[in-house]
């Protein structure tokens, strides 16, 4: 196991995380914008219900999208791995941590980014489950691709 390979694959997810968060936080605050703030008539009465899908689904497709990150750091950072188990544990920790640095951070700015209009939208707490199944999955996903980078080498 490598505690600087942990490290680095956890602060890359981290800070694609907080790029993700906020272009996130761009997009339902757009969205937001388009369907509710400006909106009148019956796109006005009926707003709410789709800013709140909209910041649900920006949610989801930011938890989904660090599963692929994590088998790309997998394969990269257990090309460099000493052996195979070495390549497991510094990926699926690294993987696991980081992808719940990067959810947590994500969900974080794109929650705290709602206005007024997404009174009807998740909140932090409602994202939890999701982000911890995020986090294990990921690190499934990239001990299983150091593995595979290790094997490579």
């Amino acid at each position: 196991m490598n505690a600087n390979g942990i490290g680095l694959v956890a602060a890359a997810f981290a800070l694609v995380g907080a790029g993700v968060g906020i272009v996130g936080a761009a997009a339902t605050g757009w969205a937001e914008a388009a369907l509710a703030t400006a909106a009148t008539g019956e796109t006005a009465r009926f707003g709410p219900v789709f800013v709140a899908q909209s910041y649900l689904v920006v949610t989801a497709t930011v938890l989904v999208a660090a599963v692929p990150l994590a088998g790309v750091f997998g394969v990269l950072v257990g090309s460099r791995a000493r052996g195979v188990v070495s390549a497991a544990t510094t990926c699926g920790l690294g993987t696991g941590l980081g992808a719940l640095a990067y959810a947590l951070i994500a969900v974080t700015v794109i929650v705290v980014s709602q206005g007024d209009a997404a009174a009807q939208a998740h909140g932090i707490a409602d994202a939890l489950v999701p982000t911890l199944a995020t986090a294990f999955v990921s690190g499934a996903v990239g001990a299983s691709t150091g593995i595979l980078g290790g094997v490579m080498r």
